[in-house]
Formats: structure tokens, sequence, C-alpha cells
């Protein structure tokens, strides 16, 4: 009988046992999209995990994410949180003096970071960070004579792995322990803020009941780990509800991966929708004249409703969905920022109704109270 899901990685163990061969994560590869079963998800958490718990990373410790959407960050993020310890992202646009303050005032043991560019980045800051004793790299391209003591790739490093009971660790993880160091945007010097195993377990529960996804969902990742929307309502909710989650190749390929995949679900953030509003603008701008008459006609129809707004999606906004990746779309939600007036409206004429995430649901409630209260953390 399944174990109460008190954790992530408790959730991917259980999958991993009960849909074994079912496709959970794709990435996108020099063009080809490969596709990653629970299985092989789980594998790689443990291989990662089991290096970490090598290492003497658990209970009590921090590993920082420094990467753009990709499987490895995937793996490394829920294989911290795996051994015990607690992991925070950090956005790979962040400059420098970011940096090195959530690594430094976190206390950040171990740093895995997507690339050349990257590691560049904490080796720069890395006498300023006292705890952080060692790097792993995902991607080593441009770096076949790097050499450093404290630096490894990231197939090195599961090499050192050893024979720790990684399914025990798992189990032993207790719902107050911290599994996510959160820190705030606004305030660049801000310290970090916890979020516990059983506080992400609480906000997907929340989720659940005002985001129907379903198992065989597609979404497309189009925000960096960093992004608590991303990471809880993203990767960690498209776990609990077997979502497939799909890796763009590079982020500046997110777009035309969007058109290419058509998903079922979108979790973004405003500067998404405003930059498909802006695409949109732009090609219709680039029409004739007679085009964008009807174009703006349609948009028009469409946000009043009714008998012409079913004529519009017919003749134009179904083919214009279908353009910017959105056909499929059934539901789409941002946290943090609002999206913009004239993007939210562009959306609404469309038919698409984007919710937002950190709000609590209408009514009274213990739920609702935490929710709130944990939105007011993450998002500050």
């Amino acid at each position: 009988m399944d174990q109460p899901l008190t954790s992530i990685p408790r959730l991917v163990l259980q999958r991993a046992a009960s849909h074994a061969d079912e496709t959970i994560l794709r990435t996108k590869d020099r063009g080809i999209w490969k596709t990653i079963t629970w299985a092989l998800l789980d594998a790689k958490i443990r291989e990662i995990g089991t290096a970490l718990l090598t290492a003497d990373i658990t209970r009590g410790d921090v590993v920082a994410i420094l990467s753009e959407p990709r499987p490895e960050a995937v793996y490394a993020d829920l294989a911290i949180l795996g051994c015990g310890a607690a992991s925070v992202a950090i956005d790979p646009d962040d400059d420098l003096d970011r940096v090195c303050h959530l690594l430094s005032s976190s206390g950040s043991r171990l740093a895995f970071v997507e690339n050349e560019e990257q590691l560049d980045k904490v080796l720069t800051i890395r006498d300023r960070c006292r705890a952080l004793s060692r790097i792993v790299v995902f991607d080593m391209k441009g770096l076949r004579d790097f050499a450093d003591s404290r630096s490894a790739s990231l197939n090195r490093f599961v090499e050192t792995g050893g024979s720790a009971d990684w399914t025990a660790a798992v189990k032993a993880i207790e719902a107050d322990q911290p599994a996510v160091i959160q820190f705030p945007r606004a305030d660049g010097s801000g310290l970090g803020r916890p979020l516990s195993h059983g506080d992400l377990m609480h906000m997907i529960s929340a989720a659940r009941s005002r985001l129907p996804i379903q198992p065989h969902d597609e979404r497309l990742a189009v925000l960096p780990l960093a992004d608590i929307t991303e990471r809880v309502w993203g990767l960690y909710l498209a776990l609990e509800t077997r979502c497939v989650s799909n890796y763009p190749e590079r982020p500046d390929t997110a777009i035309e991966n969007l058109q290419e995949l058509q998903p079922t679900i979108l979790g973004a953030d405003a500067a998404v929708w405003d930059r498909l509003y802006a695409l949109a603008t732009a090609r219709a701008k680039a029409a004739t004249p007679a085009q964008r008459l009807v174009y703006d006609w349609a948009l028009r129809a469409g946000r009043l409703g009714g008998p012409k707004a079913r004529l519009a999606d017919l003749f134009v906004l179904h083919a214009v969905r279908r353009e910017f990746g959105l056909n499929k779309l059934r539901l789409a939600y941002v946290g943090g920022v609002s999206v913009g007036p004239a993007a939210l409206d562009w959306a609404r004429s469309l038919g698409i109704a984007i919710q937002r995430v950190d709000e609590p649901a209408v009514g009274p409630g213990q739920l609702d109270e935490r929710y709130r209260a944990l939105m007011q953390n993450t998002y500050a």
C-alpha cells in the first residue's frame, strides 16, 4: 500500500514504481524531442542524490542550482530535496552581486551550474562564499581543458556515488524539514525564506483545487527554476498530476517550441504574455491593411462574445492561437506580477482566461489562510 505523499521525492518514488514506463519529461536535443520516463527520472535523481549523500550533503545543508530550464536542473533539485538538504535556485540572469548574496547568505555548500558562462560567474565570486566547497557543471561544452580541484562535470560527480540507501533517505524526510529557500526579488539583500516539504505539498494541494490539470496534459517550461511559479505550480504540480513537462533546447527557442508543441497547459509570468502580445502586434502591423482590419474585427468580436465571436474564432482567432502555440491551451496561469492590461485583453479576445495562482480561493478556512501566508512569503 502506498505511503502518504509527504514530500516531492517520495512522490517520485511512488510514481516510478506505479508508472515506470510513462513519459513525465521531454527535452529537445538537436531538434529532436527525447522522452524521459518516471523510471529514468528516478534513476537520474538517485545517481545525483547518492553522490550528494556520499559528499556528506544531508539535512541542514543547502545546495544551489544556477541554470536555465533543463532536465538536469530538475534531477539536481529533486536529488537535493531527497537527500534531506534544502535547494536554492538562482536565476541565470542574476548579476554577480546577487549570485554572491544568494550563495553566501544561504550557506550553500555545493552549487550546480549549467555551463561555462554560469561556471565563470560562480568562480569569480567563490572566494566570497565561505561555505561553498564544490561546483558541479551540467554542460561541459567549451571546458574540455578546464581543471579545478573543487569543480567537476555532472558525469564525474555521479561517479563518486557510493552505496547509500537512497530510498531510506527519501522516506526519512519529515514534513517540517526545509526543502526550498526562496529569496525575495524586490530586496536584493533580503534573507532567504524557507519552505518546508509540508509547505510545498500544501501549496500543491491547494493549487489542484483551482487548476484542473490532468494526467498526460502537456506543458512547456518557459521559466527558470528560480521562479516560484515554475518550481511549485510548474514542475512540482506537474509531477503530482502526471502532466508532461517539456524543456526547450534553448531559452530563445521557447516561442518556436510553443508553436510546435501546442501545449494544453501554460504556467508563465507576465513577461511571457507581454512577449506573445508584442509579437502578435508586430505581425499585425506588417500585414496588409485588409488583413489588419479583419484581425482587429476578430479581436473585438472575441472580446464581446456571442455569435460574432464564434464566427471570428472560426475564420481568424483559431488560426491566431495556432500560430502562437495556444490552440490546444485549456489552462493558463501566472503568479507574481500581473499581466499587463493590453496582453490580458488580447488573451481574453482569443478566448484564453489567465488565472492567478498567488491569490487564495474565496471562502474562509485554515487552508486558505495558510495558502495566503505562503503566497505572501514566496512572492514578496
